[in-house]
Formats: C-alpha cells, sequence, structure tokens
C-alpha cells in the first residue's frame, strides 16, 4: 500500500543517493568542535579499557570489569556489568587503532556508533518501504538533532548505540524483509543483541514479542509456530553473552549461589526500584525524561549545568509525539494502518510501561534510546497518510516533505544554539575541558608520575587520555601512595570534592610528607574543577622503609576482579 503510493509520487532518487547525503549531514555535526565538551568519565566506560590492547606496555591502570568477566590476562572484557556487556569496546577497538585514544579520537569513533544508528533507521525505513528520499530526510533531521549528536559526546553513547541492533530487529519483522523463520530469527537475534548492548532494550521486547506474533498470524498454524519459534530461539542466541558472562562470574565466585548472592547484594546496593514516587509522579518523571530527551535539556544539563530546553521545543514535541498518534489514530479509522506503523508507536509505549517500575531511578540516558523510534514513526505515519489525500503527486510529496523538513530546520536552530554555548563556556564541571587539559598536561611530561584519584570523575578519562602509559591508582591508599614515594616516584593526587584545601593539608599529614605542588584546572569561568597535588618521591627520604613494593603492588589493586 505505501510501496505503491510512493512509487506513484516520488521523484528518481537512489537510495545510495539518500544514504551519502545523510552520511554527509552528520558528518558536518558530528565532526564540529571534536574538543567540546570535556571528556566526561561514563562517556570512555567501557571504551577506555582499549588502552590495554593498544597499548601492551601500558602502565597499571584501573580496570572496572564483572567479577571473572576480564579475559587473557585482563585484556578482554566480556560483560562489563550485570546489565550490559561491552559492545562498544569491541565496536571502536579498530576506529580507536585508525584514530587514537585522543579526544578526537574518541568523538570520532563514537560517531562512528551515531552513523551506525542512522544507518540501521534507513534501512529500516527502506523495509517499511519508504521512498528514499523520505527515508533520508527523516535520517537527516535526526543527524541534525542535538540531542542526537550529543548523545555521542556524552554517557548517552552507550545506549543509543544499540539502537542500531533493535531498528535491525524492526525491520526484520516488516513484511518486505525476507520471508520465513529466518527472517524472525534474524529478528529475535538483534532484539538480544540490543538487551546486552544495554538492558534498557529489554523494555521494547513485550512490544516487539507481540509484533512477531502479529507478522506470522496469517501463516498456516504450523508454520507460525515454528516462526514464532524462531524469533525466540533468535532472542536467546542474541542474548547469550548475559550467559557466558554470568557462568564466568559464578565460576570466579566459586559456584552459582555465591555468584546469585553478589548478584542481590548488586542489585540491592543499586535500588533500582526502590523509588518512593507514585503512580502518578512516575508517569510525570517518564514525561519530563521524555521532554528531555526531544529537548536535549538532558544533554544540557549534563554540559553546562543547568535543565535548558532548546528553541522550538514545543514545536517539536508536536512533531515527534504528538503527530505520529494522530497519524495512526487516522490511519486505524480508515483501516490503513501497517503493521510498521503500529510497531512504532507499541515500542515507546512498551518502554515507557516498563520504565514506570523503576520510578525516578532512569534517567534521560536511558530515555534516549526512544529518539530515532519517534522519528521513524513521524515519517512511517506521513507516508502512509498520502494516498488517501486527494490532491496532486506534488502536493502528497510536500505532505511528507513539510512537517520533516521542518523537524530538521528546528534541529539547526538548536545546534546553533547549543554550540553557541558550548563555544562560550568549553562545558562546566567534569564535562569541562579542564580534563582535556590535565590530560595533555600528563601527556607533556615524563610518564614517571603515579596518578591517584580518590574522587568519582577522572580515572577512566584520564586511563584513556594518556594511553595507559601512567599508572592510575583508584582509592585512597596512603600507605601504598607514601611506598611509592619511598621509591623514588612521584605521586600526584588529583581532588574534586569537598573543601580542597583542607584535604590537600590532610593528605600531607597522613603521607608524612612535604607539601604538594599544587595545580589548578578551571572551566573557562575561572571556577576550579579539581586541584592536582604533586608529591616528589625521594628514596632517602628519612622514615622511608629500605624495601618498597614494585609496581605490581598497584598493578593489583587496580584490577577489576
Amino acid at each position: 500500500m505505501i510501496a505503491d503510493a510512493n512509487r506513484s509520487i516520488s521523484p528518481r532518487f537512489s537510495p545510495w543517493l539518500g544514504a551519502a547525503l545523510v552520511a554527509a549531514v552528520y558528518a558536518l555535526v558530528a565532526t564540529w568542535r571534536l574538543d567540546l565538551p570535556g571528556v566526561y568519565m561514563d562517556e570512555v566506560n567501557p571504551d577506555y579499557l582499549v588502552v590495554k590492547l593498544l597499548n601492551p606496555d601500558h602502565a597499571p591502570i584501573v580496570g572496572w570489569v564483572l567479577q571473572g568477566n576480564y579475559l587473557l590476562g585482563d585484556r578482554v572484557p566480556w560483560l562489563v556489568q550485570l546489565y550490559h556487556g561491552s559492545q562498544t569496546f569491541w565496536l571502536g577497538l579498530p576506529f580507536f587503532a585508525l584514530f587514537g585514544t585522543t579526544v578526537e579520537g574518541l568523538r570520532l569513533t563514537h560517531a562512528m556508533l551515531g552513523a551506525g544508528v542512522l544507518g540501521a533507521l534507513y534501512y529500516m525505513l527502506l523495509r517499511v518501504p519508504l521512498a528514499p528520499w523520505q527515508a533520508a530526510l527523516a535520517c537527516a533531521a535526526l543527524a541534525l538533532d542535538p540531542s542526537f549528536s550529543y548523545a555521542f559526546r556524552t554517557q548517552s553513547y552507550i545506549t543509543l548505540a544499540a539502537d542500531a541492533w533493535l531498528l535491525l530487529a524492526v525491520a526484520c519483522l516488516l513484511p518486505s524483509a525476507h520471508a520465513g523463520a529466518r527472517r524472525l530469527f534474524w529478528s529475535g537475534a538483534w532484539t538480544g543483541t540490543a538487551v546486552v548492548g544495554y538492558f534498557v532494550h529489554a523494555f521494547f521486547v513485550p512490544a516487539l514479542a507481540v509484533g512477531a506474533w502479529w507478522a506470522t498470524r496469517g501463516d498456516e498454524p504450523r508454520l507460525a509456530r515454528r516462526e514464532r519459534a524462531a524469533w525466540l530461539a533468535g532472542c536467546v542466541v542474541g542474548a547469550s553473552p548475559y550467559v557466558v558472562g554470568y557462568a564466568l562470574l559464578a565460576h570466579k565466585t566459586g559456584g552459582a549461589s555465591p555468584a546469585w548472592s553478589f548478584i542481590v547484594g548488586q542489585q540491592a546496593s543499586l535500588h533500582a526500584f526502590d523509588s518512593p514516587l507514585g503512580v502518578v509522579a512516575r508517569l510525570a518523571y517518564a514525561w519530563q525524561m521524555i521532554v528531555g530527551v526531544v529537548s536535549n535539556a538532558w544533554h544540557h544539563a549534563m554540559m553546562f549545568g543547568a535543565w535548558t530546553e532548546v528553541p522550538g521545543t514545543t514545536a517539536k514535541l508536536a512533531l515527534v509525539v504528538g503527530v505520529p498518534g494522530v497519524l495512526l489514530v487516522i490511519a486505524a479509522l480508515r483501516r490503513r494502518a501497517t503493521l510498521a506503523c503500529a510497531l512504532l508507536a507499541a515500542l515507546p509505549l512498551s518502554f515507557t510501561a516498563v520504565a514506570l517500575g523503576f520510578g525516578g531511578r532512569l534517567g534521560g540516558h536511558h530515555f534516549v534510546t526512544l529518539l530515532p523510534l519517534f522519528y521513524a514513526a513521524l515519517a512511517v505515519g506521513l507516508a502512509q497518510i498520502v494516498p488517501i489525500v486527494p490532491a496532486s503527486p506534488a502536493a502528497r510529496r510536500a505532505l511528507v516533505a513539510a512537517p520533516l523538513a521542518l523537524l530538521a530546520a528546528l534541529n539547526v536552530n538548536a545546534q546553533v544554539s547549543e554550540g553557541r554555548a558550548l563555544v562560550a563556556t568549553r562545558g562546566v564541571g567534569l564535562m569541562s575541558d579542564a580534563i582535556n587539559r590535565f590530560a595533555g598536561d600528563i601527556n607533556a611530561q615524563p610518564h614517571t608520575r603515579w596518578y591517584m584519584f580518590p574522587d568519582w570523575g577522572l580515572a577512566l578519562p584520564i586511563a584513556f587520555l594518556t594511553r595507559g602509559s601512567v599508572g592510575i591508582m583508584p582509592g585512597e591508599d596512603t600507605a601504598q601512595a607514601r611506598s611509592l614515594l619511598c621509591a623514588g616516584k612521584d605521586v600526584a593526587v588529583a581532588l574534586i570534592d569537598g573543601d580542597r584545601a583542607a584535604r590537600s593539608d590532610d593528605w600531607t599529614r597522613r603521607l608524612g610528607w612535604d607539601a604538594p605542588d599544587v595545580v589548578h584546572y578551571a572551566q573557562a569561568d575561572g571556577r576550579v574543577v579539581f586541584d592536582v597535588l604533586g608529591y616528589r618521591g625521594r628514596a632517602d627520604r628519612p622514615g622511608c622503609a629500605i624495601t618498597v613494593p614494585d609496581d605490581s603492588m598497584a598493578a593489583g589493586n587496580a584490577r577489576g576482579d
């Protein structure tokens, strides 16, 4: 139905041309000022672990990986946490080898992950099938969205990257894809792969399961059962890294019972389901997160410390959340609703329904997974309404193009607004470029210092940006730091939180050492983000032990196990 209409009203437009145009648009957005904002800690987790493979002679650095899941001499991660695997590590590894573990290399590599999502969306829209120009316009509008582009400059990259698998799972359910059990198997496999990418993609599984059932409802009963079983089998195969990872955990902890105790303890510490919010408050919070994603207020708050919506947010919300719903109702009333349209509407509802169980424990970096689905729902909804509009082919094309073009224009304006703020401030706090300058200073010095990070926020970016060339110690092990000083090694302590001057005095007292050199790292407005205390090692200092531990002592302290 949509395909016939598209053939009748679409101008000549090659799918490859559409892909090239989307790639060009995203390249312009993704490569703008690669150095901004600063490299946030969760922006490189778990990707910072690539330095252990790319730099075989790396110094001891922290390795935060699930027990038993760091393989081949603590170089190869499997499950990084109980709730996500190491996909971005493996997908990024060849690009980090090519681009380097610099700020620019990180941004280019993560842009490749964004390109993967856009490519999967484009493929899925062509399978609906939309005309190539329609699919390209929808994908270009998404590429211009600051909430999409800045997702790959913040911690949202790991959640949004797995949308590529989700979109492929949807594509395999559509009637225009290859028919039969193989199609259903791959839909299930991509579904499981998305869940391994990050656990929140499991929130889409109810809608995908209904979609798998709906896609096979017209088949002969025996064939339908086989196809549905194939979808479930695909889910198992796709999600199998979790099974392997939990088995590795059980092997490490000494059996299934200790592993289960560990899992229960971890979940209890996260307080995932302990939100005190009532039903109405949970709905309000979910809507706030959706608004934060569409308006880019979530990423803006991370980069600039203030919840600020981009210009035109009301129009954007109407276009990507309101209009698709209206179009679906019209199509249903006219009995023209397609599986693609219904599924794209059901997926956000499925996600939100499951997310309500977490109350206020989820954030915008989880809800950002909805963003490509909103754009897809708008494009598909517009395309399926076109055939019932009594107008000329040119007018029908305009009916589809105008809302998508308006969305793209709003996003261009939003990009300009966010870009100006970013250039002016260079980010704030732990997303300021103070972290980049700190890493640059380390790289410019002889790699003889050890670095201690008692506060959360610096260890992983520094490990990544220095290519693992300096020893890194998490925590506040003053005995270990003193041992290194007594071995003649310099030690630097980075302080972020609290009264840094008082903490500096306390560190000096506990180390029993000379007063340190202090370097202040500030953001653009002059506010100090963190201090780095530099202690000079002296093997001949009175009070130092004759024997001192070697570097392997710190290496053991840094291991994820």
